[in-house]
């Protein structure tokens, strides 16, 4: 898909022979593309100005390296992003207060019968923050920067109905969330960070999401028994904040990734699920020491179905199986709660299986794919104390 501006692929021509003026309008083409895409990972106005012009530099130094013109959003949005991971790496960024707060005031789709007052953009900033680094990159692009959908999946390189789906996951939470400030609360929120699913709290107190994904490539998570890390290279991939995996018809690709220990028994798994080809995607959990047992919740794209099933040395053993519709290139918010003998699935928030088993107790979790290429991202997990 051609991602450019008109005019691109004439400039970038121009500014590759050495016209610095034919580079200047592409920056001014780009630049609200730039700015928003950092903005949304620095949140701070001085430091995203630098790192603009940053990205800028780099662009105009390795310009000669860009092999498709058809291509240059895309290229100059991996640059920014880049670059904006990079400070964020480098610093750590406090909340020092935007001085654009007019930045905010084209979000006002969330009150649009009120002007954005000082207070106000004080606790939209706050409430943006809070927002899924993804979700605040796909936000800031449409609301701010003024692409439109299929513009914005054509530069980060997804489905526009994972577009779509950000969109409408970010205005609820942002919404959601300027209405627990109303309140006075939005302290326990930050501290949280529970990007709008539910608070849960033990005997000792608030119990926190653990991110799943951290740092570089999958560090902490391992191949099933019987696979090598080659085959688990071959299906798995790391994204910004995700994981994708890829696995064709023949078992030989099928190689669960897993993460945790037989000391996980009860627990929370929260994760954002896209569909992308294929059959079925799958999360294994509560997974036997020998790796040979696990329940298993599974997206039955052929039978349009979600179930939680039981896998033994005997077989596979349907626990709950309930009709859904499950569209490829739709993200779902999935919930998996594993509390004692109580299996319970969640999707978008609503109640999808629920099961009681004396099984297995405990386990690590795994991903998995059949047949099929499947975005995983936002990992987070909690234990049940």
């Amino acid at each position: 898909m051609n991602d450019s501006l008109p005019g691109d692929k004439t400039l970038v021509d121009k500014a590759c022979g050495g016209d610095e003026r034919a580079f200047a309008d592409l920056i001014n083409q780009h630049r609200s593309l730039v700015f928003g895409v950092i903005w949304a990972v620095l949140r701070d106005a001085d430091d995203t100005e630098d790192a603009t012009q940053e990205t800028f530099i780099l662009a105009y130094r390795n310009l000669n390296q860009l092999d498709d013109v058809g291509k240059f959003s895309s290229w100059l949005y991996t640059i920014a992003r880049n670059v904006a991971l990079k400070w964020a790496r480098k610093r750590t960024l406090e909340a020092r207060g935007l001085s654009r707060v007019q930045e905010y005031q084209q979000l006002e789709f969330l009150h649009p019968e009120k002007t954005v007052e000082s207070q106000y953009a004080c606790d939209l900033k706050r409430a943006f923050k809070l927002l899924s680094p993804a979700d605040r990159t796909v936000t800031t692009l449409f609301y701010l920067v003024g692409l439109h959908q299929n513009q914005i999946a054509s530069i980060l390189g997804i489905p526009v109905g994972t577009v779509k789906s950000r969109l409408h996951r970010s205005r609820k939470q942002l919404k959601r969330r300027l209405l627990v400030m109303g309140n006075g609360t939005l302290v326990d929120q930050e501290n949280q960070e529970d990007y709008g699913r539910r608070v849960i709290s033990g005997m000792r107190g608030v119990i926190h999401w653990q991110k799943l994904i951290q740092g570089d490539g999958l560090a902490d998570w391992r191949p099933a028994k019987g696979h090598t890390e080659a085959s688990l290279n071959r299906v798995w991939t790391r994204t910004d904040d995700g994981i994708v995996g890829e696995a064709g018809p023949s078992s030989d690709n099928d190689s669960p990734l897993i993460i945790g220990d037989s000391s996980w028994g009860s627990y929370e798994l929260s994760l954002l699920i896209t569909p992308i080809s294929g059959g079925n995607a799958q999360v294994f959990f509560r997974m036997s020491e020998d790796e040979r047992c696990w329940y298993l919740l599974d997206f039955l794209l052929g039978w349009q179905a979600v179930a939680i099933s039981k896998v033994s040395p005997e077989g596979l053993t349907k626990l709950s199986v309930v009709n859904y519709p499950i569209e490829h290139g739709h993200e779902y918010d999935v919930q998996i709660a594993a509390r004692g003998a109580s299996l319970t699935s969640y999707i978008d928030g609503k109640l999808v299986n629920q099961v009681t088993d004396f099984s297995y107790q405990s386990g690590p979790i795994a991903l998995n794919v059949w047949e099929c290429k499947t975005a995983f991202r936002d990992l987070r997990f909690r234990h049940l104390h």
